[in-house]
């Protein structure tokens, strides 16, 4: 009973939040739909565990500096007992910048069966992928 309660207090927290949300304007000439359907295919790929391919997708010069290991260890510890992903509840974009840089990030509010995960994707302005961050809220 406390674990729905949890489940269902935090989903509306979050849900609150991203609906509550304005995020910073994406950088010029980055268009919110293709930002939000390159996010939902690395978070698919993430969830389907085919790291090698989500480390393709980085941008080379971080390419370099992570490996397959590292995204599958984020992903395995971050994911642990969500159960298997259904559907994407609550989507937002915002734009970032920083080290000289501007770069938008997707923000996919993700429904497990056993527990939601937020998950955040940014790209470079080429649209290249640039991070991934999974959290359980």
């Amino acid at each position: 009973m406390r674990k729905v309660l949890r489940s269902a207090v935090g989903a509306l927290l979050c849900l609150a939040l991203l609906a509550g949300c304005q995020g910073k304007a994406l950088p010029e000439g980055m268009d919110q739909d293709a930002l939000l359907e390159a996010g939902k295919d690395v978070m698919l790929l993430v969830v389907q565990g085919e790291y090698e391919t989500v480390l393709e997708l980085f941008r080379p010069d971080i390419r370099e500096t992570i490996s397959v290991e590292d995204i599958q260890s984020l992903a395995l510890r971050q994911l642990d007992g969500a159960g298997v992903y259904k559907q994407i509840q609550e989507s937002m974009t915002t734009g970032q910048s920083g080290e000289g840089e501007e770069y938008g990030i997707a923000v996919l509010y993700c429904e497990f069966s056993e527990k939601d995960v937020l998950f955040r994707l940014a790209f470079d302005v080429d649209m290249t992928l640039m991070g991934i961050d999974i959290q359980l809220p």
